[in-house]
């Protein structure tokens, strides 16, 4: 009895004693590298902690600005928009007010829904960049539901008229993310020839202009993006040391040359071979990529197969395709053909209400050996004819295959479908993949289905 008391006593005196308080003892860089994971917001709140903590957040050199805990909440009450606007902007002029001193900043993340209404708070925010030399500036003002708004309404990205804050700007900027912004054809080009740092550029729901020059041995560039962009017809990309380019958005024209060093290629929603003859457009950087995405929203129609080209160093190979009916694919593989060098191929089939067919399983008239391919990869796997055929002809053709992914990730949306109901098709998907491979798969080649 007395052991008992005793031991209690001894736990209550454990209970009673302070703990080593582990992240005091920390050095203050490491405790504003930690502050740096954290949105400025929740950073800031720290400084209530201790005298230690109460200005230690000031001393942070990249300054998120996320709003996104704000932006779900206005997606669930509307009422809440103008007055979180308010507050939003308010707390961000309240940072960036402490900061006038500081000799520099070197991230800036603005994160929430704001429009061409609220220009005059961006431009200062823009401007505080320009002085602080930042290196990275994102602007993100897409919609609270994440969606691109009309063009009209997106914030109009702002240069001052001081040439000087400028060129100080553009010489240390190496990272320009621009999400629901406008840029005129000017400004881009002030951007991208007063930038000798500038490798990533970055745009996402922008509206721009007819016709894209991009070009000349003073730019910098290395990897360039635009997403669901719109107000121009065609892009010309040259004469510089292009690494990676990705475009996602409507039918355009694409003139690529003179790009030695362009190594990744992603082209969506083309209708390769056909209207816009992609293959003819980027046949003059072909002999260097490594990397090559091309999306098919189409595939019904007839691929003009003699209209590919070679791709003779591409590794990996992603060809996105509208799989509505259960039409054989097949011919599609020609593409995997002309890259000899390929060692993953992936396949992504996005369908809405996948339609099955009672049809023998069709093989490819003339087999095609793939030397080098390790990797299958088929996303939107649902067990159709047209999905074991695709499967087939890679298991029958290439030599050093190693591994079958298949992943029956649903990529339909809208509808009456439930969650459940998607989960539901991914489980059936699951279960035919289990009954069509497994008995042919080879031996050595390990099959594994997510």
């Amino acid at each position: 009895m007395k052991n008992t008391r005793r031991r209690s006593a001894q736990k209550k005196g454990d209970r009673g004693r302070r703990r080593p308080n582990l992240i005091s003892k920390m050095p203050d860089d490491v405790l504003v590298m930690i502050l740096s994971l954290m949105p400025i917001k929740d950073a800031a709140v720290t400084s209530i902690l201790s005298t230690r903590w109460r200005h230690l957040w000031r001393n942070l050199l990249r300054l998120n600005f996320d709003g996104t805990k704000t932006l779900k909440k206005m997606v669930k009450d509307k009422k809440l928009c103008d007055i979180e606007r308010d507050k939003y902007i308010k707390q961000v002029y309240n940072v960036i007010s402490s900061y006038y001193n500081h000799p520099m900043v070197h991230d800036i993340r603005i994160r929430f829904d704001l429009d061409d209404s609220h220009s005059k708070a961006i431009d200062d925010w823009v401007q505080f960049a320009l002085d602080k030399k930042v290196e990275r500036l994102e602007l993100d003002l897409l919609d609270k539901n994440y969606a691109v708004r009309d063009p009209d309404e997106n914030y109009e990205f702002w240069l001052p008229s001081s040439s000087m804050a400028g060129e100080m700007f553009m010489f240390s900027l190496k990272k320009l993310f621009l999400k629901g912004v406008n840029l005129n054809e000017t400004t881009l080009n002030i951007i991208l020839k007063n930038s000798p740092h500038l490798e990533k550029l970055y745009m996402f729901g922008s509206d721009l202009f007819p016709r894209i020059h991009v070009g000349g041995q003073e730019i910098n560039l290395k990897h360039f993006k635009l997403v669901d962009c719109s107000g121009f017809e065609s892009i010309s990309l040259y004469g510089f040391d292009l690494v990676s380019f990705i475009y996602c958005g409507p039918e355009i024209q694409f003139h690529l040359s003179d790009l030695p060093k362009l190594k990744e290629l992603d082209i969506g929603e083309v209708s390769v071979g056909l209207e816009n003859n992609v293959f003819g457009q980027i046949s003059s950087c072909a002999v260097n990529l490594q990397v090559l995405v091309l999306d098919m929203w189409s595939p019904q129609k007839d691929l003009d197969v003699n209209a590919i080209i070679k791709f003779p160093n591409v590794k990996k190979l992603l060809l996105v395709m509208g799989a509505e009916e259960d039409e054989c694919l097949l011919e599609f593989t020609s593409i995997a053909q002309a890259c000899p060098r390929l060692e993953t191929f992936s396949i992504s089939l996005h369908w809405y209400t996948p339609t099955k067919r009672r049809r023998k399983v069709r093989r490819v008239a003339s087999p095609h050996v793939h030397e080098h391919l390790k990797l299958l990869e088929m996303i939107g796997y649902y067990g159709r004819n047209s999905d074991v055929e695709l499967a087939v002809y890679v298991i029958e053709n290439a030599a050093a295959l190693e591994k079958i992914v298949i992943d029956p990730c649903c990529h339909a949306s809208g509808g009456d479908f439930t969650t459940e109901d998607f989960l539901k098709r991914e489980q059936a998907a699951r279960s035919s993949a289990k009954r069509q491979l497994t008995p042919i798969l080879p031996p050595g080649v390990d099959l594994a289905i997510l």
